[in-house]
Formats: C-alpha cells, structure tokens, sequence
C-alpha cells in the first residue's frame, strides 16, 4: 500500500497540449519486489491450505515459480490500482508547484486541490484526503 517506488510525469514539449512522458517505475525499488513475491507466498499458501483444499482443483497461476521466474510472473502481470498523487509538491524548493495554501506559483487565483499535492500516498482510497484538501483553502 505504500510503494517505495516512484515515478515521474515529464513534459515531452513546451506547449501544454502535447502529450505527456509517464514514467510509472512499478517495482523500480526492490523492496516493493520484495513485498509483491511474499504477498504471492502468502496468497498461495492460503490457496493451497488443507482446508481450501476440497474447494480447489489445482493451482493456476503463478504455480511453484521461484526467482527471477517468479519476478518476471509480477513484473508481466504489475499494474497501479490507485489513484496517481504527489505530482505537485508542496514547499519552497525549486521543485515546489503549490504553497501551503495550495496556490500555484507563478499564476495567479489559480490553486490545486486534489490528490497530486499529497506529500505521501495514503494507505487508503485517496478520495477522503483529497476533498479534505479541496476545502483547505477556506480554512486558511
């Protein structure tokens, strides 16, 4: 729920109707590897407990890979299930986009209240958060 890895969303060209470079780097951190090969271990010994066994034929996928098989059986099958967020860093750094009120830099009335500003990824839906953060700059 909590990737190590991160991506990034690049600007191909100047004009911000071109399309955009996603880099999403799913699985680029080993720990994330790591996590994703015990949560088969685990889904599979459960699957295949004496007391699922009268459910069960046979096991289907990923079947008894080890390794770098087993690495590749995630990597073909890896996907992102949640919303993309932090995209739009909060701070005073060069990098920043948004001040602690959520205003862009740079433009004027204009702020940014969804996901994108989150400086971490929730363990949750990212629904909650986000309208919290839609309603902050009125608190501010």
């Amino acid at each position: 729920m909590q990737p190590k890895s991160h991506g990034r969303i690049l600007l191909t060209r100047p004009n911000p109707l071109d399309p955009l470079q996603i880099q999403d780097n799913i699985l680029s951190h080993p720990d994330d590897m790591k996590a994703a090969m015990a949560r088969i271990e685990l889904c599979r010994e459960i699957g295949n407990s004496a007391s699922l066994r009268p459910y069960a034929k046979r096991e289907v996928m990923p079947r008894n890979l080890k390794g770098i098989d087993l690495e590749n059986f995630i990597r073909d099958g890896a996907t992102t299930y949640s919303y993309e967020t932090c995209t739009a860093k909060i701070g005073r750094d060069s990098m920043s986009v948004v001040d602690a009120k959520l205003k862009v830099y740079g433009i004027e009335k204009l702020r940014i209240a969804d996901g994108s500003i989150m400086p971490r990824v929730t363990t949750g839906n990212t629904m909650a958060p986000a309208l919290s953060s839609a309603n902050a700059p009125e608190r501010c």
